[in-house]
């Protein structure tokens, strides 16, 4: 390419990003075993290179308003597919480790994705402990890819001028990290009391104490199988069917959305949306199994589904499809995970009475809880491993099980430090999304009713923000419907409203 323009670099990240999700999604969906980005990327490798990121830097000092902020985010998508690019090759080995390996448990062998999903639903303690172990094994065999993944990131990272991973996210993301942790960890300290007494409970009834509980149980904990009964796998569809409908949301018939509900062995049991182009084609997996994860999870990623698949593609490529972080896409599918913990919402999806729908509610909340405390503990273990030698594993095993464990009363087993962990502090968006949530639902509660989620108004304002595309920021949201952004205090209220206090009669 003898000149590269500013438009050969934006068709150049739209045509690679739909080859790239569709080589994700169909690894991710059990279609195929081996993936191969690298060799996609190599294709591209004019656009993810020094050349293109300074033809991006120049477009951006010329441009105002809308258009400035299309140009920035272009400018962080090249920096973050020349760090892909760079650890395409081990990102790929890494992958296509985890989509073949496998453990033998009772003289079976059994597909790793399959034994994960084992854990979250299998009933006797001592088999989930014993998956656990055999898993972390398989995640200890990719430890050196995982590394080296990393170390070239941290390299590339310098070569461009930037000699903090922590600053140089923060920088991109325009998030201070300090300060949001120091938000997070006051809501969970003032959550503590609520979460031991919900948690510990189940830890005992697993054979274990506070401290003593390998973390592999949580999938399970996570999974309320006391309540599987309720969450029976023929109303999933019904339920979620009716719920959009309510709505007003075409989350079934939009025709820039594909559901894939089928049941592969090599398919990963976590549900995902992968997005080649939103606004005009997304991909919603998910393998049901029965249980409330599996309708949780449904809720949770609809929610990603409907923010890109009616995204209005004519704001762009870039504002439609590149969002300053995750944690605004994480918003909507916060939203619409969180209608499943309404009493009336599970009353009406599952037929129980309203007392057990009370019950399950409150149970609901105390995972949300279980999980925010995990994650308010990853992102300080995320903080303090980049504040020093990231590379050194020793450390990083250290940490990952001190760090968590001190926080969530789990015993985490080193073995997963780099399992555990998503790049770009993933787990702060995670945490940015909890927060700006919480905040506005409250908003929503009081512009629709306690039963906004059920009002086609609300499903009108839903796709008029939608419509915004990638543009927004949570925070940014939060605050222009009236909300406190940047705060933890709704998400305290709904922890204190909807869980017993300790000591309470259930």
């Amino acid at each position: 390419m003898a000149v590269m323009t500013y438009d050969d670099i934006v068709k150049g990240l739209r045509d690679s990003n739909h080859e790239l999700q569709t080589e994700g999604r169909t690894v991710r969906a059990g279609l195929k075993q081996e993936q191969d980005t690298a060799a996609i990327l190599d294709r591209y490798s004019w656009l993810y290179s020094d050349a293109a990121l300074g033809a991006a830097s120049a477009a951006l000092k010329s441009a105002t308003g809308q258009e400035a902020e299309a140009r920035k985010r272009v400018r962080a998508a090249i920096i973050q597919g020349i760090i892909e690019r760079r650890t395409a090759a081990q990102q790929d080995e890494l992958t296509t480790f985890y989509a073949t390996a496998t453990v033998v448990l009772e003289g079976k062998r059994i597909p790793f994705f399959s034994a994960q999903s084992l854990i979250a639903r299998d009933p006797d303690r001592a088999r989930r402990e014993l998956l656990g172990d055999l898993t972390s094994e398989v995640m200890a065999g990719a430890d050196d890819l995982a590394l080296e993944v990393n170390r070239i990131t941290l390299l590339v990272l310098r070569e461009l001028g930037h000699d903090s991973y922590t600053r140089f996210w923060a920088t991109l993301k325009e998030v201070d990290y300090k300060s949001l942790a120091r938000e997070l960890q006051r809501v969970a300290d003032a959550a503590q009391d609520r979460y031991r007494a919900w948690v510990e409970p189940r830890m005992q009834a697993a054979g274990r104490s506070w401290g003593d509980c390998p973390s592999h149980h949580t999938s399970y904990f996570r999974g309320l199988a006391e309540h599987d009964l309720a969450f029976r796998q023929e109303s999933f569809e019904p339920a979620m069917r009716r719920t959009f409908e309510d709505l007003g949301l075409e989350l079934f018939s939009a025709p820039t959305i594909t559901i894939d509900i089928e049941d592969r062995p090599a398919k990963n049991p976590r549900a995902s949306v992968w997005v080649p182009d939103a606004g005009r084609e997304v991909h919603l997996l998910t393998r049901p199994r029965g249980g409330n994860h599996d309708y949780a999870a449904f809720l949770h990623e609809a929610g990603h589904a409907l923010h890109y698949g009616l995204s209005d593609p004519d704001l762009g490529w870039p504002l439609t499809n590149l969002g300053r972080s995750m944690a605004y896409a994480e918003l909507w599918s916060y939203l619409f995970e969180r209608i499943g913990h309404y009493p009336e919402w599970i009353a009406g999806a599952t037929g129980v009475s309203d007392a057990e729908a009370d019950r399950i509610a409150a149970d609901l909340t105390g995972v949300d809880l279980m999980m925010f405390t995990r994650y308010v503990g990853k992102l300080a273990y995320e903080l303090e491993l980049y504040a020093g030698d990231a590379l050194d594993p020793a450390r990083g095993r250290r940490l990952f099980a001190e760090v968590l464990g001190a926080r969530t009363g789990f015993r985490y087993d080193p073995r997963m430090w780099q399992f555990d962990r998503d790049g770009g502090y993933y787990s702060a968006d995670y945490l940015r999304a909890w927060l700006a949530e919480a905040a506005l639902e409250e908003r929503l509660r009081e512009r629709f009713g306690p039963r906004w989620w059920a009002s086609p108004q609300a499903g009108d304002w839903l796709r008029r923000q939608w419509r915004k595309g990638s543009l927004p920021e949570a925070e940014e949201t939060v605050a222009e419907e009236g909300g406190k952004p940047w705060s933890g205090e709704a998400l305290a209220r709904v922890f204190a409203g909807r869980l017993p206090a300790p000591n309470a009669s259930r």
